[in-house]
């Protein structure tokens, strides 16, 4: 009897999988990988990840045939609307090619595509990081053949927007919400009437420094450093989405560290992790007036909303704004469990991913 929803939720250290029956969990584990697997390119990670899954169906006591579809997190593809998508071959294609880019969570599609193929069931992603619902006014920039694009994370930012909308006994469709995914990056979205119609791009250089991104950066002092430093396209990449804001100041990414060098009268970590408070809150103004101060509620999520410390900083800069609610961490494996249950009630909420045409 199939009665399970395999989660999986691959990132670039890690594997997260879990069994869902209905929306309830039945268990969640999180696997480790070294250095020298996750080094490797992702096609090159395919066997030992997949082997991971099995492993842990095994340690579960769950045989694959009691599997009725597979929820996985949505890799880096084309842009789409939020919702869930049945993992095609145009999909695939997509993923396995990096055609949009090479990422671990690539990994999760293309093997709940290989697990549902050996079993004879369906894969699905939910709310990828490209979701793309911004506005035109949104999208533009000062200069003409440059596009603002959506990279955020659209499924936790969405999965934390539903709880509080459920929990105010409200429709997500029928409120205007700021919600602020804090992570080793950060992500401000406007999330108007169930669309994120602006959202700071979280990955390549846009909106409030975090943990190891660099955010927005003066583009003229950003010529003088990559001339100055002699960097690569693949250098710079890496400098502002690996290895900019807190760790390019104060080598460490992890706040709790930062807050107890703090404690022992560290003023130099003080003052950046200020300064970080100060552009997550100048962001957050920056969304309000996209609502037209219309604001239903602020929401945080993400690991560093867990730390009081930064909390603190950052709500004299909003709390005028609209109440403020935290859900710390991340809800995504109920997030993909929720897609994928929801269509299996009902098959008209599966979207269908289309490859982009090309002209050449």
């Amino acid at each position: 009897m199939k009665k399970f929803i395999l989660v999986l939720n691959l990132g670039s250290t890690t594997t997260k999988v879990a069994l869902f029956r209905d929306l309830n969990c039945h268990i969640v584990k999180t696997y480790s990988h070294d250095k020298e697997l996750i080094s490797q390119g992702i096609n090159e990670q395919k066997a030992v990840r997949y082997d991971t899954i099995i492993q842990f169906l095994n340690e579960s006591n769950v045989n694959p045939e009691e599997i009725s579809i597979v929820a996985a997190r949505g890799g880096l593809l084309q842009p789409v609307e939020g919702g869930t998508y049945l993992v095609n071959d145009d999909m695939l294609n997509d993923l396995t090619s990096g055609k949009y880019g090479e990422h671990a969570s690539n990994l999760s599609g293309i093997l709940a595509a290989e697990f549902a193929g050996n079993y004879n069931i369906e894969a699905v992603i939910t709310d990828p990081v490209v979701v793309d619902e911004l506005s035109v006014q949104a999208q533009y920039t000062g200069i003409e053949g440059i596009r603002r694009t959506s990279i955020f994370h659209a499924l936790n930012q969405k999965a934390v927007a539903r709880k509080y909308a459920s929990s105010a006994g409200k429709n997500y469709e029928d409120l205007n919400l700021i919600v602020i995914h804090m992570g080793g990056g950060i992500t401000v979205g406007a999330h108007h009437l169930g669309r994120v119609i602006d959202v700071n791009n979280g990955l390549n250089g846009d909106g409030p420094m975090s943990p190891t991104r660099a955010g927005s950066l003066p583009a003229a002092g950003l010529l003088k450093y990559i001339d100055r430093n002699n960097l690569s396209h693949q250098e710079f990449n890496k400098l502002i989405s690996k290895k900019g804001g807190l760790l390019s100041h104060l080598n460490t990414e992890d706040v709790r560290d930062i807050t107890a060098d703090i404690d022992n009268g560290d003023a130099h970590s003080a003052e950046v992790l200020e300064a970080m408070a100060f552009q997550i809150g100048k962001e957050i103004g920056a969304k309000a007036a996209v609502l037209h101060g219309e604001i239903d509620q602020i929401i945080f999520t993400g690991g560093v909303s867990y730390s009081e410390y930064v909390m603190d900083l950052i709500k004299p800069y909003i709390s005028f704004l609209a109440p403020v609610t935290v859900y710390p961490g991340e809800l995504e494996m109920e997030a993909l469990a929720y897609g994928a249950y929801t269509v299996e009630q009902d098959r008209s909420l599966l979207k269908t991913y289309k490859a982009e045409v090309s002209h050449d």
